[in-house]
Order: C-alpha cells, then sequence, then structure tokens
C-alpha cells in the first residue's frame, strides 16, 4: 500500500506541470466559449453621400460614420469631428484588405482584429471608437484631379480650390441634414499628415467655429492660399492663432516628419496654448508615420465637448488670405501681393495689426488699403474715441467713430503695424505693449543686450502706477533686472524708458522667449515676445554669391538667382543672395538666410525666395535676397549672419510603407563679403 502511494505521488510530482497546462488550456477554451456566446460587439454606421458645392461649383463626396443606434434615437443630437486624410487617400479610405499609400490602412472604418491593420491599440479604427462613443465623425474628400495623389490643391495651387473656404459650406451641409448639435462647443476638427495641416490651417482660421483640434504626425508647413497670393505658411510660426481653442499632437519617434513636428511642438510649449503633445514609439508601428491612438486623440475631443472653453478676452490671429472673419470681425485688404495680415491683442479696448511679407519676421505689405469691422461688441449709435499709434514713427493720430446698429465699430488702415485703441469718455485706462526695442539689434551669445518695451495707455483715463516685469520662458536665457515699478501714464501716453538687461548662454538658440508681465489698476496683462540671437557656430568660409547666375538646387535644379551682372562678385546697386555646399551634399546649393546691420545693405526692401526641400514634408527653404546700396564704396566689406538648412539623413532603414529618418538641422554662420566696383 505504501509503495502504491508512493507510485501515486511520484506520478502526481512528474505530471503536475502537465496537469497545470491542462487546466489552463480547459480555462481559456471556457473563456473563449463566453466570447463567442457574447452578442456581437456594434460598430459604428459608415454611410457615403455627396453633395453640391457652392464653392467648388460641384458635387463632393464625405463619409459618415454614426452611432450604431442612431437611426433607433431621433431625438438625439450628437457632437462631430471631422477628420481630413492625408496624402493618396480619399474620403471612403482604401478598401478591406488594401494598404494605402498614405499608411491609412492600418486604421480606416473597420475593425477585423487584424494585428498588421490595427496595431497593439485595438481601438485603432473610426468604427470601433463611435461604436463606444456617442459622436458623429465626417471625413471630406480632398481628391483635386490636377494634383492627385495630392490632395487639398497646395504646394502649389493649380485650379485654385479652397478648402479653406469649403470647410464653412461642409459644416454647414453637415448640420443641416444630420442630427448634430450645431454650434461651435460640439465640433472639432483632426487630420493625418498632410491632413493633419489641413486640421491645422482651418482649426487656426476658425477657431470660433470648432472646440478643440488635433493632428497625427502633421507636414508642418505648406505653400497654402489664393492661387495668385499663395505663400509658404509655415505654423511653427502661428501658434498664438490657437489662443483659447485646445489643441494636441501625435509625434512618432521614427516618423520621418518628427523633426519638422518637434519644432512645432517647442514652439508652442512656450506659447501658454492649451496644448498638449503625445510621442509614440515602437510600442505604435514603431514609431512611424500612422494615425495612431485613435482613442486618445479623440478622447481629447470628447473631453471639450464635455467642457468646452468660452471665447477668449483676447485673441490673436495671421491669415493669408487679403480677406477674413474670425470672432465676428470682418477683415478686408486690396493686397495684390502674396503675404499675411497680423492681428494682435485684438479685445474691446482694441487691437494691434500690421502686415507681413513672409514669417516671422518679414518687412510689412507696401501701398496697402485695410478694413476691419468689428465684432458686436460695442453700445450701438454711440460715439468712440479712436486712438491710433503708427509703431515705427511713434506718431499718434485721434478722431471720432461712431457704432452701427448692430454695435459695431468700422477701422481704415495701412498694413504698417498700428495699435488702436478705442474708448468713450469716462472709461478707464488701458495700458498695451506696442512693441520692444533692442539697444543691440544683433545680439550674441553672451551679450548683454537692453530690452526696452514701449508701452502706450490707449484707454480713456490716465493711470496712476504701472509695474512691468520680464520673465524668462527659456531656461537658457537670463533677465538680469528685477520687477520695474513706472509713474503715473497720461492718456494717450508712451514710455520707452525702462529697458530690462538680458543674455542668452546658449549658442544654438534661434529666438528667446520671454513673457512681459504688465500689472496696473488691479488688473495683470502679459504680452509673449520673441527676441531674435545671432550666434553663429562657425566661419563660413567657402560660400558663392548669387548676382544673376544660376545655381543647382534639389528640386529646381539649375536655377538664375540674383540680379546683376552674374560674375558672382558683389557690386553696388545688385541684389544678391549667399549659396553654400552642404557638409553631406556637395552636389547641391543651399542659399541662406541673411542678416546684417551694416548701412550699406538695404535690409528692409529684402526679398525672400522659397525652394522646395527633398524630405516630401512640404517645408520650403528659405533665401533671403538682398540689396547692395548703390554709393557703397569700392573695397568695402560687409559684416553678414546667415543661417541655412541642410538635408542629414538618419541611420533609420525605410520601413514597409515608406517611412524615413531624416534629421533636419541648422547651420548658423558668419562670413564676410567684399563689394567691388
Amino acid at each position: 500500500m505504501m509503495k502504491q502511494r508512493n507510485r501515486f505521488t511520484g506520478f502526481t510530482k512528474n505530471n503536475e506541470h502537465h496537469l497545470t497546462r491542462l487546466l489552463t488550456a480547459l480555462t481559456m477554451l471556457a473563456i473563449v466559449a463566453n466570447v463567442y456566446a457574447q452578442p456581437s460587439r456594434p460598430k459604428g454606421i459608415i454611410e457615403d453621400g455627396q453633395h453640391y458645392s457652392e464653392v467648388f461649383k460641384e458635387n463632393r463626396h464625405f463619409r459618415l460614420i454614426l452611432p450604431a443606434d442612431y437611426h433607433q434615437h431621433p431625438e438625439r443630437r450628437y457632437p462631430v469631428i471631422y477628420y481630413f486624410h492625408g496624402n493618396a487617400g480619399r474620403f471612403n479610405g482604401p478598401a478591406e484588405g488594401e494598404v494605402s499609400r498614405s499608411g491609412e490602412a492600418r486604421y480606416y472604418d473597420e475593425f477585423n482584429g487584424n494585428y498588421e491593420r490595427t496595431g497593439p491599440d485595438s481601438l485603432d479604427n473610426f468604427a470601433s471608437y463611435v461604436a463606444d462613443n456617442d459622436v458623429i465623425i465626417a471625413k471630406w474628400d480632398g481628391y483635386v484631379p490636377a494634383q492627385y495623389p495630392r490632395p487639398y490643391d497646395i504646394a502649389p495651387v493649380k485650379e485654385d480650390r479652397q478648402f479653406a473656404d469649403y470647410f464653412p459650406e461642409f459644416v454647414k451641409y453637415i448640420d443641416a441634414h444630420y442630427r448634430t448639435k450645431a454650434f461651435r462647443e460640439a465640433r472639432a476638427v483632426s487630420g493625418l499628415s498632410m491632413g493633419g495641416f489641413m486640421s491645422m490651417l482651418i482649426a487656426s482660421k476658425y477657431p470660433h467655429l470648432l472646440s478643440s483640434a488635433s493632428f497625427f504626425c502633421p507636414s508642418a508647413s505648406f505653400t497654402v492660399g489664393p492661387k495668385s497670393l499663395q505663400i509658404f505658411t509655415p505654423f511653427k510660426e502661428m501658434g498664438r492663432n490657437f489662443v483659447g481653442l485646445p489643441i494636441r499632437m501625435h509625434l512618432g519617434s521614427k516618423d520621418f516628419l518628427r523633426q519638422h513636428d518637434q519644432e512645432i511642438d517647442d514652439a508652442y510649449k512656450t506659447l501658454e496654448l492649451n496644448y498638449e503633445s503625445w510621442h509614440y514609439g515602437i510600442g505604435y508601428f514603431k514609431g512611424f508615420h500612422n494615425a495612431v491612438n485613435i482613442k486618445g486623440q479623440f478622447d481629447f475631443h470628447m473631453k471639450y465637448f464635455r467642457m468646452p472653453l468660452s471665447k477668449p478676452e483676447k485673441w490673436h490671429h495671421i491669415d493669408v488670405y487679403p480677406h477674413f472673419s474670425v470672432w465676428n470681425y470682418d477683415i478686408r485688404s486690396d493686397r495684390k501681393i502674396p503675404g499675411f495680415t497680423v492681428l494682435d491683442d485684438v479685445r474691446r479696448e482694441g487691437f494691434s495689426i500690421q502686415t507681413k511679407q513672409w514669417l516671422p519676421d518679414g518687412p510689412s505689405v507696401p501701398n496697402l488699403d485695410v478694413q476691419i469691422l468689428t465684432d458686436s461688441i460695442y453700445q450701438p449709435n454711440t460715439r468712440f474715441e479712436l486712438i491710433k499709434l503708427d509703431v515705427s514713427s511713434r506718431k499718434i493720430e485721434r478722431k471720432s467713430v461712431t457704432s452701427d446698429a448692430k454695435g459695431r465699430i468700422q477701422y481704415q488702415g495701412t498694413g504698417q503695424h498700428n495699435n488702436i485703441g478705442l474708448y468713450r469718455s469716462g472709461d478707464p485706462g488701458h495700458i498695451t505693449i506696442a512693441t520692444y526695442s533692442l539697444d543691440n539689434r544683433m545680439p550674441a551669445v553672451g551679450d548683454i543686450v537692453s530690452l526696452s518695451p514701449l508701452l502706450f495707455n490707449k484707454g480713456g483715463a490716465a493711470v496712476d502706477s504701472v509695474r512691468i516685469e520680464l520673465i524668462a520662458l527659456d531656461d537658457e536665457v537670463e533677465v538680469l533686472d528685477p520687477a520695474i515699478a513706472i509713474g503715473k501714464m497720461a492718456q494717450g501716453a508712451l514710455y520707452e524708458k525702462t529697458g530690462f538687461r538680458i543674455r542668452s548662454r546658449r549658442a544654438e538658440l534661434d529666438r528667446a522667449k520671454l513673457k512681459l508681465v504688465v500689472s496696473y489698476n488691479g488688473k495683470k496683462d502679459q504680452l509673449l515676445l520673441e527676441v531674435p540671437f545671432y550666434s553663429p557656430e562657425k566661419t563660413l568660409t567657402k560660400f558663392e554669391i548669387a548676382d544673376g547666375r544660376a545655381v543647382n538646387l534639389e528640386v529646381e535644379e539649375k536655377t538664375r538667382v540674383g540680379d546683376g551682372n552674374g560674375n558672382g562678385i558683389a557690386n553696388p546697386g545688385e541684389w544678391i543672395s549667399i549659396f553654400t555646399k552642404s557638409d553631406l551634399d556637395s552636389l547641391h546649393d543651399f542659399g541662406l538666410q541673411l542678416y546684417t546691420e551694416d548701412p550699406y545693405v538695404d535690409m528692409d526692401s529684402r526679398r525672400m525666395l522659397f525652394f522646395a526641400r527633398a524630405d516630401w514634408s512640404g517645408a520650403q527653404r528659405l533665401t533671403s535676397q538682398v540689396r547692395i546700396k548703390p554709393n557703397c564704396p569700392d573695397g568695402h566689406e560687409i559684416a553678414f549672419y546667415g543661417i541655412y538648412e541642410y538635408p542629414k539623413t538618419g541611420n533609420t532603414r525605410r520601413d514597409s510603407h515608406g517611412a524615413h529618418s531624416f534629421i533636419h538641422e541648422t547651420k548658423r554662420v558668419s562670413f564676410k563679403v567684399k563689394v567691388k566696383k
């Protein structure tokens, strides 16, 4: 008996692991059987449609993904996420099992549980998301015959099909024909790649129509606008358009656009926006170029559908169109050349307006008439005082204006930088920062430079005491002076006597980000400043002067640049650009953005040339063109500071859907050009 018991015990011990595996298998079978016994998970309803567009004068397609019980509950209304597809995409996405050229097949429309299609997040598709959330997803069609597979008629504009004009019409149609919550707080936009750029463009142009916006691996810049006025539009320079509008961006660690998106990410984090970003890597398609983590991105929109932000008390706006409307302000100009209209610090007390021929530091557009009709925020049929500061000349003008029956005030001005105040007799004082000046316009690393803000009291009364404080938003920038208290500022007065000493400690710093805080009469206001620093990494010894000569570019190839005799020597009266070779590319010429304080260079009339980059990003290479004044002496040496970008291929191999590693690097150099007669 003992021997039998021992034999049984031995058998049990020897086969214990087999029993464990058997029990585990039985448990898994029970779980699987239970899963299959459950009713199938509902999915969103996919409906394709079309409508006639007055903007395009043709029928346009769209796709809606509706909640599974949409037709069973006619009393319910839903918020809408408007989604914009990327390059080579369409409104209806790729067919089942088809690989999209834009990499979108991995999340589009149908959930089939295939890892290669959906990745580690089983909710990386729209139909599954709508199944779990009371929301409608609307996808427009970016198809343009002359451009396809490139959508949206951008970079360059060929047919003058303005999708920015079409968006309000599309929203109006969806609101009229489906049970949407037809107001700003229940709309959002999102998109991938070129669609991510369109999401940025639409959100920046129509913040008053949306509660939030998001971007999956967006193209950070493209040439957009009316065909005759199209211009390179870098969103790194347009973050303040999103004041009051929550935004979110996804960045892949090995996405070929990541270096451009990283620049946006770095810039937006210093602008005090409602902004967040999500960086993904190997866990999601190894960090390549896709719309992934749909749930995380769209949950962001659902949050602001539930808790929308109110209209901002003050807002800022940059627009490429000569005519546009934002926050119920209507702006019209007779601009005939490409450029930007820039509105700053817009509120009841007034606004600042200027134009730029390019961003961020282009000169104003000359000979321009601009008309602004404000929102209905003033007492109707009432007389107001308008005070205008010409910022460059410091000249002040005053006149009386009368609001119309709707409480709107009309302003007419030019493209120069003007700061406008609007007040009635008895209104309190209002202090604004019109601009700032530097005692050293080209500070280098370690240089102590004095920054003097120009304060302007454009309100209706004097202010007894004003306190100003300058705060650095970059750890590598020092502010050497504490907050400063100044005395009384009369109504209409300017103050520019106080300077804050600042210093950069990092040679790679491009622009120092600072915040100027103004406190008075129990109020506190702030203005974000960007101060350029010019700290060359090295002296450029090998370069060519383009004065009417051909240069060899990456995309455009042989191109004549400059205006002169073409001998490669800077002569008085010539327009010149500077080109050099890349450390990694000796076959092509790379143009420089140029800066100088030399009195014989007419920097106020400088031009900017835009050449394509060979990295599929939509970004451009900016190349300055400057004029040597005719009276420049023979043998005079001009000291330039220059910036140029060059391609640096990374060490990441191409993946199956075309992503590649590129590194965006910038060279900052100094050099001298000798002028010969």
